[in-house]
């Protein structure tokens, strides 16, 4: 009887199956990274697409809450404090039409200014911006004399009752000329940049009442927040 001799393993047919194999699982792996990535992806741009109606109500009533023809400020991107105080919900949504059927809340610096609902579950829009402060400063001077008033004072009152005064000088320009003297109360336009001295004839008589309103500036944080 004649014995078979045995087989012999072919090597590359080995090395196939293992390569084979390490295919496979390669896929295996790809598959599930893609998986994930794409599972990423899509929460990330669901994210970014959640609620854009509210992010746009919120950009536009930041706007237009900052405008240079808007009620509460005093000039482009400074808020006027007493605006503020004084803002109700429903002045602020004839300001900001798309807040019309929304839930909103306004902030400075974190202290609520305007609200109306609840918008905790809306989105924010926040920006930096000035707010302005103005306080009046009174005092009575000699018509023969001069007074210093300090930068930031964008208009000046004088009233001439009881005084002989034909010359108003503002930084020695004449801002103010009326021959015979001048009577009751004028209101002058001054620049805010400069520290300002008011002077009169040198002749004059009497006192005169200079009323000015400093501005003071603070930087802040606005914050609308929306929830339509």
């Amino acid at each position: 009887m004649t014995r078979s001799a045995p087989r012999r393993s072919d090597p590359s047919s080995d090395r196939g199956q293992a390569n084979l194999a390490a295919l496979v699982v390669a896929l295996i792996v790809l598959t599930a990274t893609v998986g994930v990535t794409l599972g990423l992806a899509e929460g990330a741009l669901a994210g970014a697409d959640r609620q854009p109606a509210d992010r746009r109500a919120a950009v536009a009533s930041a706007e237009r809450l900052i405008a240079a023809d808007s009620p509460v400020t005093r000039r482009e991107n400074v808020l006027n404090a007493s605006a503020l105080d004084s803002l109700s919900p429903e002045r602020l949504v004839t300001l900001a039409p798309p807040l019309r059927d929304a839930a909103f809340v306004v902030r400075i610096d974190g202290r609520s200014v305007v609200e109306r609902g609840d918008p905790t579950d809306g989105v924010s829009f926040r920006r930096i911006a000035l707010v302005s402060s103005a306080e009046e400063r009174t005092r009575t001077v000699a018509a023969d004399g001069a007074v210093t008033l300090p930068r930031r004072t964008d208009s000046v009152r004088l009233e001439f009752n009881g005084a002989d005064v034909e010359t108003v000088r503002a930084n020695g320009r004449i801002v103010l000329h009326r021959p015979g003297g001048l009577r009751g109360a004028e209101t002058v336009s001054v620049s805010r940049s400069e520290t300002l001295t008011i002077s009169f004839d040198a002749n004059a008589t009497g006192t005169v009442t200079v009323t000015s309103t400093p501005e003071r500036t603070r930087k802040t944080t606005l914050e609308v927040r929306v929830d339509a």
